[in-house]
């Protein structure tokens, strides 16, 4: 557990720096530098490209996590684990190429009516992929040697800081709009770059094959973990991001746009769990390695508590800070409201079942996962093609929380009838009746002052109410370790 203490708390550290320049660039300059078109189009080149990069991958992503400790030697370089982490996603970027070529017509034939701003930049597509996919790739390489720290730093705050900057040279007409596509294209092939000087650095750039090492069990195990890999990850991806896809073919790049933002602030729920989860996986993957079910037990018991903790505490923060939210934004952002709520509290949701999908797609149970996300795929298309003609952005969001919802109940039962795990403990009740006390109190008080001042005040009360209650009612064991750390260091 120390090692995923240390680097999740590293990790938190370097997300909500990233959360702060997110913000500025979602919150302040997305909206008001770029037209609601403009926005959606960028985030709906994002979704379709992580749809591509998931069989692009050819599971390599997630074959690092599981087996590179089978390969890991730094004497003998790893056993040319790193070769193989360059050549395989590089037959897949293939595999992608031809498959966009050929189905390239029907998929614009798709978005031309509604979304024609994307069939313009459909080819940028192409280096999009390649950067996101050679940084996920040599990302979990470098993760499965216990460095997750590295890739959030790229990721959290090098790529925002990054899009900030173009944002402002668009804003004084330093880019056209062309060419600040171009280099937010680029920022994403920058990323794996980064990745690459650092393994330099650090004198573990392994670029030698050594084939002889895996035999043909070896090899089976491995191909038979990455198919399954592909599959459940293209479908877990598929819900994840099966709502901006919809939206911008059934509803238009506006309300993409429109949506992508509300969906940016209700997601800001989940940083805790992002934070634990660029470490879990890894360790997760050698205690199951090593049969520690008792170890795996534990790390989902508390993987729920210490990610519910403060997910509440930023779902509060959100709600009581709602009004002042859609204040900042344009008045078209005006029916931001719903769809941030309905967001916010599906992906506490998510945070409250703990690390259920590691734990299977780690296990040799691994299959289900592809089993169980298929059958959510089908919801999730269902729910979205019947909601969004209804409800617009907030039948996406109801689609999208429907889905997560249905999602975890599944791999809940499941972890229950295979390993008797659940990942609940009575002092959850706890935080939710902390959270509900503490969230009415907040929705009572009126607006003081001017909103970056009510923002402050409304927090910051917020924040020291709900962390006392935490502290005293001693809910989580690793949040009062910290404060007893915090009260040594001060006094």
């Amino acid at each position: 557990m120390g090692i995923i203490k240390t680097q999740s708390i590293y990790n938190t550290i370097i997300i909500y720096i990233g959360i702060g320049l997110g913000f500025i660039s979602t919150i302040y300059l997305y909206p008001n530098v770029l037209t609601p078109d403009e926005y959606g189009l960028t985030r709906l080149l994002l979704s379709v490209a992580l749809l591509f990069t998931q069989f692009a991958h050819m599971g390599m992503n997630n074959i690092s996590i599981k087996f590179f400790p089978y390969f890991e030697d730094k004497q003998n370089q790893h056993n040319g684990f790193f070769f193989l982490t360059l050549v395989v996603p590089f037959l897949g970027f293939l595999l992608f190429l031809g498959v966009f070529f050929l189905f390239s017509d029907l998929i614009l034939d798709y978005y031309s009516d509604k979304s024609e701003l994307f069939v313009e930049y459909f080819p940028f597509l192409i280096p999009l992929v390649l950067g996101i996919l050679y940084f996920d790739v040599i990302n979990s390489y470098v993760r499965a040697r216990y460095a997750s720290v590295p890739g959030s730093i790229i990721g959290e705050v090098v790529l925002k800081t990054v899009t900030i900057l173009l944002l402002i040279l668009f804003l004084f007409k330093w880019l056209s709009f062309y060419e600040f596509m171009v280099a937010f294209v680029c920022s994403y092939i920058l990323k794996p770059v980064l990745l690459i000087v650092y393994l330099y650095r650090k004198g573990e750039l392994f670029l030698k094959p050594k084939f002889n090492f895996i035999d043909t069990t070896l090899f089976k195990r491995m191909g038979n973990y990455g198919l399954f890999s592909i599959l459940g990850g293209m479908a877990n991806l598929i819900v994840n991001n099966i709502d901006i896809i919809m939206l911008g073919s059934l509803s238009g790049l506006a309300n993409t746009g429109i949506y992508a933002i509300a969906f940016y602030v209700g997601s800001v729920i989940e940083v805790p769990k992002k934070a634990i989860g660029k470490i879990v996986p890894t360790v997760i993957a050698k205690n199951l390695a090593d049969k520690d079910y008792a170890e795996v037990a534990n790390i989902y018991k508390s993987s729920s508590i210490n990610q519910v903790i403060p997910g509440a505490l930023i779902f509060i923060g959100i709600w009581a800070n709602l009004e002042n939210l859609l204040a900042i934004l344009p008045a078209e952002y005006s029916g931001a409201g719903i769809v941030i709520l309905i967001i916010g509290a599906a992906k506490l949701i998510n945070m409250g079942v703990g690390v259920n999908g590691v734990i299977i797609l780690n296990s040799e149970h691994y299959r289900f996962d592809l089993i169980s996300t298929i059958f959510l795929v089908i919801i999730s298309i269902l729910t979205n093609y019947l909601l969004i003609p209804i409800y617009g952005i907030a039948g996406a969001a109801l689609a999208t929380a429907l889905s997560i919802l249905i999602y975890n109940i599944i791999k809940g039962v499941f972890l229950w009838v295979k390993f008797k795990m659940q990942p609940f403990t009575p002092k959850i009740l706890t935080v939710v009746l902390l959270s509900g006390a503490v969230l009415y109190a907040s929705l009572m008080v009126d607006r003081i002052g001017s909103v970056y001042v009510d923002i402050f005040i409304r927090s910051f009360t917020i924040a020291v109410i709900y962390s006392t209650g935490i502290i005293l009612f001693n809910v989580s064991d690793e949040v009062n370790k910290i404060w007893a750390d915090i009260k040594k260091k001060i006094l």
